[in-house]
């Protein structure tokens, strides 16, 4: 038997990378619930801030996720491409589970943090 595993990310307005990042809490809300719709879900295994808002501050953005995890409608998060600072940030308001980071023979600036 094999298990299907949720992964979706919010933070964008449209949820397009060419428009402007939309990471407010309410928004994150409208996100997830489109999300769960199109996918036919009652829960996201894994969602993700595609890229820091630096706008909202992750104390929010984590909240907010909190907030779904309660609801039942999310069971884990993670970020994309945020710096270590913003990780332990976003941590000390909700374990983050999963990041994913730009990391390549080509590309080894997380090193430095």
């Amino acid at each position: 038997m094999s298990k299907v595993v949720i992964a979706t990310k919010f933070g964008f307005q449209d949820g397009d990378s060419h428009k402007p990042q939309d990471s407010r809490p309410e928004r994150i809300h409208e996100v997830a619930d489109a999300s769960l719709k199109r996918l036919r879900t009652d829960s996201i295994d894994l969602l993700y801030q595609h890229r820091v808002d630096p706008k909202v501050p992750i104390e929010d953005v984590a909240g907010a996720v909190s907030e779904l995890i309660q609801a039942g409608k999310a069971k884990h998060w993670g970020l994309s491409e945020a710096g270590v600072q913003t990780i332990r940030r976003a941590h000390a308001v909700l374990p983050v589970k999963a990041i994913q980071s730009e990391y390549s023979m080509m590309w080894r600036q997380p090193e430095k943090e």
